[in-house]
C-alpha cells in the first residue's frame, strides 16, 4: 500500500516573532502525539535562498490516502489551525503518494 506525504510551507506575516514561529513548529510536531494517523512528522526553518519567501515547513507522513481527511478534520489539527492560521501570510500545501 502506498503511503501519503503531506507537505506544508508557510510565509509568516512580518510582525510574527521568531519565538512565535518556533512555537508553531513545536505545536505542529506535537500533533503526532494526538493524531494516531501520523506516522512521521518533521519540521524546520529554511536555510537556503531558494524558499521564495516560504520560511518554515513541515512534513507529515500518513499510512494511506484515506488518512488525509481524518488528519485534516481531527480536533487537534483544527485547534492548530485556529491558533496559527491568522499568523500565516501564505501557505502552500502539497500531498503525494509513494
Amino acid at each position: 500500500m502506498k503511503k501519503v506525504v503531506h507537505i506544508v510551507l508557510v510565509k509568516f506575516k512580518p510582525e510574527i516573532t521568531k519565538e512565535a514561529k518556533e512555537k508553531t513548529i513545536e505545536d505542529v510536531l506535537a500533533l503526532k502525539e494526538t493524531i494516531p494517523q501520523i506516522t512521521i512528522a518533521s519540521a524546520g526553518k529554511n536555510f537556503t535562498d531558494r524558499g521564495k519567501g516560504y520560511e518554515y515547513g513541515w512534513v507529515v507522513e500518513l499510512e494511506k490516502k484515506e488518512d488525509l481527511p481524518v488528519y485534516a478534520n481531527h480536533q487537534s489539527h483544527l485547534d492548530f489551525l485556529s491558533k496559527y492560521k491568522s499568523t500565516f501570510e501564505d501557505v502552500l500545501a502539497f500531498d503525494y503518494e509513494f
